[in-house]
């Protein structure tokens, strides 16, 4: 290692023309009596190796820009405190590491925890502390570090504080303020480690990874890869430096943790984390609350796996309560236990063996299969906080995944079995997106609140097919005191939706996060029966939508929400807010909704009527019905029956009349390109500009010349409209998109004209429409917010006779009371 030599850089700060001796010189650390500083880096303030070195060569100018910075102070002070102590030679990381060599980097970060093992003194220099004495509390003053001095925040001090055998703490004037030992109890409640491994270091202790690992949770580096290679030396691991590897540097230090040790701990890290995949944590943070897990030795795994069993109740044991004990009376049961106990003992060999390849981690584990899903399992761990601690997995292929810990009560026995654990991120895992669209939930008051347990951004939420995946969006209307949650989930491969009300009454400062939680843990337990109940895809090639109308309590409105599932599994999710008749069938029953729109697009779900012409916008087909007689403009809407359009209005009209600009670009009509089947007609084939509808029925086509296709935007202000127009307009049809054509005519299947159609006319409503063009084609479509189902007979009788009774009840009490005398 380099050291500095404390009198040469003493003397040339003091004497700089008279510095001639070496500033660094390479020793050995066994042999070497040397001090070493610990210390908080500073902004692009601190001294490199080879400002060090060249000091003195560079210009006056220069070499007094170095001198005044903060860092050379440092090294100044850690200087004089050295001299001070008797130390001749003085390692600090700032200046005696050439990072210019990446070889040297990594040999100094590979050496470094013996380095400070091997220093006679460690100064940790806490720059943010004022006082002349150690903090024994937290302040506010260091409210980004957790409220104690930063030096305790970062990544690489943790070594730094339990390598060396004798730390000094000095504040930002270098005043000392305390020692290890003497502040051992202090250290401990802010550092969680225990005292005797303060006092005597980490040799000697049964200390399991999970435990160490803990004391690393909550710190940070300023590479992300430094997270991992800041702890190389606690677990006695070499590797390589591969900066720019991120997360992956962390998996690496687990896998050669892995191969140097028999502790099982290590996949003891958060149970609850919603993370599936590999069994390594992604980060030390994972193991935050960790620091009381213990390794069980192979010898004693046995009976703990006996008490795990009478714990649980596992198997069949017969119970009989005696006192504050339940004895199993019986014998079977008392043989497996024995047996499993027998066989804990001999496998001890194979319970410590690990083995490391592309396959997974290769280990020995009693299971128990989880009562609902055959793939799905406990791994019990020779690692306890208590109780044996466990691990979910999922069976996939030959290897198992990690899952979040699911809540279900055990019954089956533990049997060992050699288990291939994925070390891969997302090796096996399958991710399906969800996507909300609730834009028409935001009306009558209702807001987006937010999600629990996590946020997600922007309209799309992503869960994993491994793990049992819940989101939840709250919405609300304060006003009413009325809101409802909306749940996404995924559970053993199965999407599902559901709608939880708030049956409370919620008081105007209620955060609607309490809400929320109270919301997903119900879910959560029932997320089974919910993933159960979801409707089945009736056809493959077609769009199933089915919708929930759950009545909000206390309120005129109800939530409705339609889901879809296609675009490679994925599933589509749209949630509205309507008014609500009050005899509705409830919150928990799916219906199919006639919509066959093939996304939930910025108009939302449509269902067409069923067109009898075909033809192509854009390269999209889609089917059109004859404009015969009937003035037909995009935008127009009213009641439908038996092929005629009874118009009521439009809604580019309304825009006008709602002071809404209809010639903003958002709400202008979207015009495509239109083709059809004159290819195949022999007649056709040298007609310019003439597209061919195809009849579904029969042989009678329509040719339209110069045709265009005029459609609705696709814009969220039009949404919006419909949804606001919604009430009004219940149960009216919309035509969504027009054709137009400067002539067209009936042909047969060869393409050979047959009759003439110009009996249709234009509509001058219709800002779109141009002067000699003909409406010959529309779309006629049902928008979902428009559509409303008929109220349950049954419910209503109810609450008809429920009124009744009511009523007369009170017209009772009334003829009883005071004024019946009179």
């Amino acid at each position: 290692m380099k050291l500095l030599n404390v009198e040469v850089v003493l003397d040339k700060a003091i004497h700089p023309a008279e510095y001639k001796s070496k500033v660094l010189v390479e020793l050995d650390d066994k042999s070497t009596d040397y001090a070493i500083l610990s210390h908080r880096w500073g902004t692009d303030s601190e001294v490199s190796y080879e400002e060090m070195v060249g000091l003195m060569k560079m210009e006056e100018q220069e070499r007094e820009e170095v001198g005044n910075r903060y860092g050379y102070e440092k090294i100044i002070k850690s200087c004089e405190q050295a001299k001070e102590d008797g130390y001749k030679w003085l390692w600090i990381d700032t200046c005696c590491i050439d990072k210019r060599s990446s070889a040297e980097l990594s040999e100094a970060i590979n050496a470094m925890y013996r380095w400070y093992q091997n220093a006679q003194v460690c100064y940790a220099y806490l720059n943010d502390v004022d006082e002349s004495v150690f903090p024994t509390k937290q302040d506010e003053k260091w409210v980004k570090s957790s409220y104690w001095p930063e030096w305790f925040k970062r990544g690489w001090t943790l070594q730094e504080l339990i390598a060396p055998k004798q730390v000094e703490f000095f504040n930002k004037d270098w005043v000392p303020i305390g020692n290890k030992q003497r502040l051992a109890p202090t250290l401990t409640d802010i550092t969680k480690i225990p005292r005797d491994v303060l006092a005597h270091g980490l040799a000697g202790k049964r200390l399991s990874v999970a435990q160490i690992m803990s004391w690393a949770a909550e710190r940070e580096t300023t590479r992300e890869e430094d997270r991992a290679y800041s702890l190389m030396g606690l677990f006695g691991v070499k590797m390589p430096m591969l900066y720019g590897e991120g997360k992956n540097a962390f998996r690496r230090l687990q896998l050669k943790i892995i191969k140097g040790t028999g502790d099982h701990s290590i996949f003891a890290w958060d149970p609850w984390m919603p993370r599936t995949g590999s069994v390594l944590a992604e980060d030390p943070n994972d193991f935050r609350g960790c620091g009381g897990i213990r390794k069980v030795e192979p010898d004693e795994f046995g009976d703990k796996l006996a008490e795990y069993i009478e714990l649980y109740r596992l198997g069949n044991p017969w119970n009989i309560q005696r006192n504050d004990r339940r004895i199993s009376t019986n014998p079977i049961h008392l043989c497996r236990v024995a047996w499993l106990r027998w066989r804990a003992r001999s496998l001890s060999q194979q319970l410590r063996t690990f083995t490391v390849s592309n396959a997974g981690i290769q280990v020995c584990l009693p299971v128990i299969p989880l009562p609902d899903s055959p793939s799905h399992f406990r791994a019990i761990l020779p690692c306890t906080y208590g109780g044996l601690a466990t691990v979910d997995l999922v069976s996939s292929g030959s290897s198992f995944d990690r899952i979040p810990y699911s809540l279900t009560t055990l019954k089956a026995y533990p049997e060992f079995k050699t288990l291939h654990l994925t070390h891969h991120q997302d090796v096996n895992e399958k991710r399906r997106e969800f996507t909300l669209d609730d834009k028409c939930a935001l009306h009558h008051g209702f807001i987006r609140c937010g999600t629990y347990p996590h946020e997600f951004r922007g309209r799309a939420v992503t869960l994993s097919s491994l793990t049992d995946g819940l989101v939840v969006t709250v919405y609300a209307n304060k006003n009413a005191r009325s809101r409802f949650g909306v749940g996404l989930g995924y559970y053993r491969g199965q999407g599902w939706l559901h709608v939880v009300c708030d049956e409370r009454f919620p008081t105007q400062d209620e955060d609607w996060a309490v809400f929320g939680w109270r919301a997903y843990d119900r879910m959560w337990e029932a997320r089974a029966k919910h993933a159960q109940s979801m409707p089945k895809r009736e056809h493959v090639h077609h769009n199933d939508h089915f919708t929930k109308h759950a009545h909000l309590p206390r309120s005129i409105w109800a939530a409705r929400v339609v889901w879809g599932m296609w675009d490679m599994d994925d599933f589509k999710v749209m949630v509205d807010v309507e008014q609500c008749l009050g005899c509705c069938d409830g919150p928990y029953r799916w219906t199919t909704t006639d919509s066959d729109c093939g996304d939930i697009g910025v108009l939302g779900l449509m269902k067409t009527v069923r067109g009898w012409h075909s033809l192509e916008l854009d390269g999209w087909e889609a089917c059109f019905e004859k404009c015969s007689g009937q003035r037909v403009a995009l935008g127009d809407y009213g009641d439908y029956s038996d092929g005629v359009l009874t118009r009521a209005g439009n809604i580019f009209e309304d825009m006008r009349t709602l002071g809404i600009d209809s010639e903003d670009t958002t709400s202008s009509p979207v015009v495509s390109h239109v083709s059809g089947w004159e290819q195949g007609m022999c007649d056709m084939r040298n007609q310019g500009n003439v597209a061919v509808a195809h009849s579904v029925v029969g042989d009678r086509h329509l040719a339209l010349r110069q045709p265009k296709g005029i459609s609705l935007p696709a814009h969220d202000s039009i949404v919006l409209l419909l949804k606001a127009l919604s009430i009004r307009l219940a149960g009216k049809h919309l035509v969504t998109t027009i054709i137009q054509c400067s002539e067209f005519y009936e042909v047969d299947k060869d393409g050979k004209r047959s009759d003439s159609g110009n009996d249709l006319v234009s509509d001058s409503v219709d800002p779109s429409i141009e002067a000699g063009m003909l409406t010959s084609l529309c779309i006629i479509a049902s928008p979902q917010v428009w559509r409303r189902y008929l109220p349950c007979v049954q419910r209503r009788e109810r609450f008809k006779s429920i009124r009744e009774h009511f009523y007369a009840l009170v017209n009772m009490r009334q003829l009883t009371g005071p004024e019946a005398h009179h």
